[in-house]
């Protein structure tokens, strides 16, 4: 009960003190300035607040390994569920494939319904300061994470090898990993 209660607290914590990071992917910001769209900022000293009230089971509700939490500067965490919503940020995300500004570190899809993708930026780069995992259910759920801080290939493909962990989980999923740096 004590555990629940400091989950409700840290939650409420963290929703009234909820702010704006300075993000790199303006395509990000456009998807959560949409209608119907559920956006929230976690800047760094939340993140550590959080941990210090014991609060990690919440950010282990995350597809975000908590070794990389450390060097996170702001999370940025956007959803719908709404159809307009989903579609419209599908349009706005297709920035996220322009090689130029960003490199897909992974794509996953399961029977077309489940779509998975990691961008990391800058593009042909072995650090990173932005990473955008997306998860896309076809038209009906998107979900996204915006890591701003200081990342490594190694770090991203952490994130990449928790997402594996979990589609092992779920079964039956078709993995396609591509390694843009090589490139």
């Amino acid at each position: 009960m004590k555990t629940l209660l400091k989950s409700i607290a840290i939650i409420a914590l963290v929703a009234m003190f909820g702010i704006n990071a300075n993000a790199q992917s303006a395509c990000v910001d456009k998807v959560a300035e949409l209608d119907d769209v559920y956006c929230f900022n976690m800047p760094e000293f939340m993140i550590k607040g959080i941990e210090k009230l014991g609060g990690n089971d919440i950010l282990k509700a995350t597809p975000i390994p908590t070794g990389i939490l450390k060097k996170v500067k702001n999370i940025q965490f956007v959803s719908t569920s709404k159809k307009k919503a989903v579609k419209k940020a599908q349009k706005i995300l297709k920035d996220l494939d322009d090689t130029r500004k960003y490199q897909v570190i992974f794509r996953s899809s399961s029977n077309k319904t489940e779509k998975v993708a990691i961008y990391a930026y800058p593009a042909r780069s072995e650090r990173f300061n932005e990473v955008v995992l997306l998860i896309n259910e076809h038209d009906r759920q998107l979900t996204l994470f915006q890591l701003i801080g200081d990342f490594s290939m190694e770090d991203v493909n952490d994130i990449e090898e928790e997402l594996n962990d979990d589609k092992t989980k779920d079964n039956d999923e078709d993995l396609i990993i591509i390694d843009a740096s090589k490139h």
